[in-house]
């Protein structure tokens, strides 16, 4: 049998610029105060991380922003602080040599490769991640997760301690969210 759910209603006082901007923004939308009040409130909790899950398990995403220093192209005993290769600016390339040989890595480099170990260590709960170029020197990337919430929360405070991260943040559900 089909049990209903049990809804409590109360009463929101804003000041009226907000309101006005609200409705604005919910009637573009299409949606409903009580149902843009309701992500509003579950997108809160989840920003904060006190929300409680009723499975324990979650799905949703990590997406990072990141600082990414490009190899010199020196393969020499001391790091060289020089850019060896020319950067065409107009179209945004440029020629790099890529051989395999030792190099002296920078903390976003260094990050780089902890972020990927990081990632590896916590392979049961990531379903996915896609790396976006966004600028020469700064990444995206969007990691897809599902599992339970404390691997889920200790993956995001993993990344959290790199360096190089700019942005985190943590967009997450109750899998069994209804």
């Amino acid at each position: 049998m089909f049990k209903m759910e049990e809804y409590k209603r109360f009463t929101v006082s804003l000041p009226k610029d907000l309101y006005d901007k609200f409705e604005t923004f919910r009637n573009k939308m299409g949606i409903s105060r009580s149902d843009s009040i309701r992500k509003a409130m579950h997108s809160l909790m989840v920003s904060e991380e006190n929300i409680p899950f009723s499975s324990g398990n979650v799905v949703g995403c990590i997406p990072i922003i990141m600082l990414h220093e490009h190899f010199t192209g020196s393969q020499e005993k001391e790091p060289s602080h020089e850019h060896s290769h020319e950067i065409n600016h107009d179209d945004g390339h440029h020629d790099h040599k890529y051989d395999s040989g030792p190099v002296y890595a920078s903390v976003q480099q260094t990050d780089e490769i902890r972020k990927n170990d990081i990632q590896h260590h916590f392979y049961d709960i990531i379903t996915s991640t896609m790396h976006v170029h966004l600028e020469f020197e700064k990444c995206l990337e969007i990691i897809a997760v599902s599992g339970p919430y404390d691997r889920v929360k200790k993956l995001k405070e993993s990344l959290q301690r790199l360096k190089s991260i700019i942005s985190i943040e943590f967009f997450i559900i109750d899998k069994d969210f209804k």
